[in-house]
């Protein structure tokens, strides 16, 4: 099977991300950022990022690491509910698929049309509700997992600007020291 678009479609814009965390344009043969790949990506075009290690798409991560950015710097404020939403959409059709999936009848209890098979062939009605939760919750505890870890990551390479603030501070107290020699010098000289 080819992973070749459509006719009619254009093939989507791939960049690269490296080890180093450069993401790299194939199609223009440049270093992006990730507030370039959202202009990309709001002009309207298929964007698909690829791990070059690893060939994973990576795509979705890094989506979502561009709407955490914008909320983080209140650029684009995107409404709670709307998140909410799209996690809750994204809940609702895992476990659509799971349900109607082969995968579904080979789960012990997995519920099918609202109804969860026992082993002793018996059906049991359960309300929807009580299975999606369960998946609502691992859904937020991922997400909150890929949040520490952002928060980590973000915190990391704050750290790592620290050496630079501290050499900016000293630089500034030294040229603080050598204006006031220069003035105790231009008051010491012979007029």
């Amino acid at each position: 099977m080819s992973n070749l678009p459509p006719l009619g479609e254009s093939a989507p814009r791939v960049v690269k991300r490296y080890s180093n965390r450069k993401l790299y344009d194939t199609k223009d043969s440049r270093y992006v950022t990730l507030p370039q790949i959202a202009v990309m990506v709001r002009d309207g075009q298929e964007v698909q990022i690829i791990d070059n290690t690893t060939k994973e798409d990576i795509t979705e991560v890094t989506l979502a690491q561009i709407i955490y950015e914008e909320q983080k710097e209140n650029r684009r404020n995107v409404p709670l509910q709307t998140l909410r939403d799209l996690i809750h959409q994204r809940t609702e059709k895992v476990l659509e698929g799971l349900r109607e999936g082969p995968i579904g009848r080979l789960i012990p209890g997995a519920a099918k049309d609202g109804k969860v098979e026992t082993k002793d062939e018996e059906t049991v009605a359960i309300p929807p509700k009580v299975v999606a939760p369960s998946l609502v919750d691992q859904a937020k505890g991922k997400i909150e997992d890929l949040q520490n870890t952002l928060d980590e990551r973000v915190q990391a390479i704050l750290l790592s600007f620290r050496p630079l603030e501290q050499l900016r501070d000293d630089v500034r107290r030294l040229h603080e020291r050598l204006d006031a020699l220069e003035r105790q010098l231009a008051d010491r000289e012979p007029k």
